[in-house]
């Protein structure tokens, strides 16, 4: 029984002494990091706005922490879109600093902005955690729409998108279903947009022959009509899908 007594004490005191080694080593780590990978938000047309990213040390600091923060050239944001700190501050007793990035509607575009923010010449005794990305975009304010069609009875081969200034999709429509012979069909969809942005009606004849009589498309944005359009005239004879593109914008 003693002996079996004195096993149990060398064990657990193996134990023991790897759980010391393992505490000292995890808390002589010292980095500091941001609080998240990506960090999102939306700046009103015309506004500026502004936005937290936080910064932790993996101990708390026994006095104030300064560290050099820097955006990475990979970074796509707009130029004069943002102004960005260059430094952010750990203040004692605590291990979280705040950084306070300031962001405004200069020359957003439709896009998403990315601003990488990195850790530059890391004060002495802490590790780099890696970089933190802000994605941004202009906010829309929606403006309401419609696009009124009419087409002969051959409403499969019918279809319609909008595209948005850079060619993304923003919405679409079509494969309608075909109808008895000398029979029309009519169609108005309700639109959501941006306003004060660029736009592309595309409507297309999955066959080429023209959308018939009547054929007609309009598209119109606040009471006023943006575009308006003849389906008929997409005819190639019957030989393959055409389609017409018309601008519009919705100032």
């Amino acid at each position: 029984m003693k002996k079996i007594l004195n096993i149990f004490l060398i064990l657990f005191s193996l134990v023991l002494f790897q759980n010391c080694e393992d505490d000292q080593f995890e808390t002589s780590l010292n980095y500091v990091s941001f609080g998240d990978s990506v960090y999102s938000t939306g700046v009103d047309v015309g506004g500026n706005t502004t936005i937290d990213v936080n910064v932790f040390t993996s101990n708390i600091v026994g006095s104030d922490v300064s560290f050099n923060v820097v955006v990475d050239p990979s970074s796509n944001a707009a130029a004069g879109s943002y102004t960005v700190p260059g430094t952010v501050t750990v203040p004692s007793g605590t291990n979280k600093g705040t950084l306070t990035i300031a962001l405004s509607d200069m020359n957003l575009g439709i896009g998403v902005n990315k601003l990488v923010l990195n850790f530059d010449n890391v004060t002495a005794g802490y590790d780099n955690g890696g970089s933190s990305t802000v994605e941004y975009v202009q906010n829309c304010a929606e403006v309401s729409g419609t696009l009124d069609l009419s087409f002969d009875r051959w409403g499969s081969e019918v279809s319609w998108e909008i595209l948005d200034s850079e060619g993304g999709l923003v919405t679409d429509g079509g494969g309608y279903s075909d109808t008895g012979s000398g029979t029309s069909t009519t169609d108005s969809i309700n639109l959501t947009l941006c306003s004060g942005r660029s736009y592309t009606l595309v409507t297309t004849d999955g066959y080429g022959d023209g959308w018939g009589a009547p054929g007609n498309y309009t598209l119109t944005i606040g009471g006023v009509v943006k575009v308006t359009g003849d389906g008929s005239l997409m005819d190639n004879g019957g030989t393959g899908s055409i389609s017409s593109s018309a601008p519009f914008d919705t100032n």
